[in-house]
């Protein structure tokens, strides 16, 4: 038998469903895991120029080195191929030009730039690190103006840090280009990599994300970027972003530029919240700033359209679009990866209540109903499959639902203490009670093994 995994509620009735009127989609969680390759045989693309400035908290920064990286292709958090080999600086107004000496792996390979060292305004500052994600290299022209400060460094982090482990270490398994094309396509709902401000070009109408919260990120990584630099506990303003974004605890540990300690931070967003927001100075270079500390340093985009109605869960496909089931609605809505509704006013199919959704591997979506005790079922295309809505397995106000290798549906009922597993056609297969090991189980997940 597969292993299980539920969360329990602690008490017997059922939990009452939140309301909520918004979808928010938390940055570096949704990218999709699609399972698209990238080509066998590239064709090789000769690159085009590009202009840019380099600033730091408002002012040029003086001779930092200029690179054009290529996200890695084998494997997450893959070396990340370095495509200029001469030199290129920012001069004294922070202006840097890349001639087009370059070549890139093809058409479609994923791009971003980097910034590193250089002189902020008072002397080198050898931790200095800030980079803007491009995207794929065949988008680039000699139109194209790059802005590189803490704001798109910001956008570009929070966005690639599920695939990164450093600046030189950005990349994707050869199965998930569409989750990694993704999450660079998020860099634009962020941020405006030609001019250094939030929000991006590509945030969708309907939606926001918090400018505030950007900026202050941005506050916090310009205290080192403007600075001579330090080590982790110097007392310095990069040593102690660098003790603050340490999630190892230990001086080996410690970032030594501010790439590293924004991933850092993006990757472990509850991690000193306190020491990082005390960071901000008075007169920071970025406004708005957040008015209070915050929970977190997790950057969200809300959403909204669709008819949404109480959202009580949400799942995302192999393309990235983000499936939400409606508990007041009794529908699903599905909002593409950059927040376009995708189904209208909603898809239906005799839902009732929905209270939790997943995806099986064919993409067909799955709805736990827990108003009428069934599992619907939906196409790709928001269509009723066969059959659907299924009712054998003594379902009872199920409350979760997951698949496991088998392609088979587990569903947690938390009005009978019990979980049901069914096939793909939504035969009945079994009914677990667990004896008193299961009370009110509200979540389910399945091994993978």
């Amino acid at each position: 038998m597969r292993n299980l995994m539920m969360a329990q509620a602690t008490k017997r009735s059922a939990p009452k469903l939140a309301i909520a009127t918004a979808l928010s989609v938390i940055l570096g969680v949704l990218v999709g895991c699609g399972s698209g390759n990238f080509l066998t045989a590239p064709t090789k693309i000769q690159g085009s120029a590009l202009q840019g400035k380099v600033f730091g908290g408002q002012q040029p920064v003086i001779g930092a080195t200029i690179q054009l990286y290529a996200a890695g292709v084998s494997g997450y958090a893959s070396a990340a191929s370095p495509l200029i080999a001469s030199s290129v600086t920012s001069g004294n107004d922070g202006s840097f030009s890349i001639t087009g000496t370059y070549t890139c792996p093809s058409a479609s390979s994923l791009v971003y730039i980097t910034a590193s060292q250089g002189n902020p305004g008072s002397s080198n500052n050898p931790n200095l690190a800030m980079m803007a994600a491009l995207g794929p290299c065949g988008n680039l022209s000699s139109s194209t103006f790059v802005f590189i400060d803490e704001v798109t460094t910001v956008g570009s982090v929070w966005a690639l840090s599920p695939f990164m482990t450093g600046s030189a270490n950005v990349g994707s398994t050869a199965s998930n280009v569409i989750g990694l094309t993704n999450a660079f396509a998020d860099v634009n709902t962020l941020v405006n990599t030609a001019t250094g401000v939030a929000p991006g070009p590509a945030l969708p109408a309907g939606a926001s994300v918090s400018e505030a919260e950007i900026d202050t990120l941005a506050d916090i990584l310009a205290t080192c970027i403007n600075s001579g630099g330090g080590t982790a506990g110097d007392g310095s303003a990069c040593g102690s972003l660098f003790a603050a974004a340490n999630p190892g605890g230990t001086p080996g540990s410690a970032p030594t530029n501010t790439i590293t300690a924004a991933m850092n931070i993006a990757q472990h967003p509850t991690l000193n919240i306190g020491s990082l927001y005390a960071l901000v100075a008075a007169t920071a270079p970025f406004q708005p700033t957040l008015a209070s500390q915050p929970n977190d340093f997790t950057i969200a985009v809300n959403f909204t359209g669709g008819n949404l109605s109480s959202p009580s869960a949400l799942a995302s496909d192999s393309s990235g679009n983000v499936w939400v089931a409606n508990s007041s609605g009794n529908t699903v809505t599905e909002f593409s990866h950059t927040g376009a509704v995708l189904s209208g006013s909603g898809y239906t199919g005799s839902l009732n209540a929905p209270s939790a959704i997943a995806i099986d591997a064919a993409g067909n979506v799955w709805v736990a109903n827990k108003g009428n005790n069934t599992v619907s079922k939906l196409t790709s295309t928001g269509s009723v499959a066969s059959g659907s809505p299924y009712t054998g397995g003594s379902m009872n106000l199920p409350a979760g639902i997951a698949f496991d290798s088998n392609g088979d549906a587990w569903i947690s009922n938390s009005g009978s203490a019990s979980v049901t597993e069914i096939n793909s056609t939504g035969s009945s297969i079994v009914n677990f009670t667990g004896g008193s090991a299961i009370t009110v189980p509200i979540g389910i997940a399945a091994s993978p093994h």
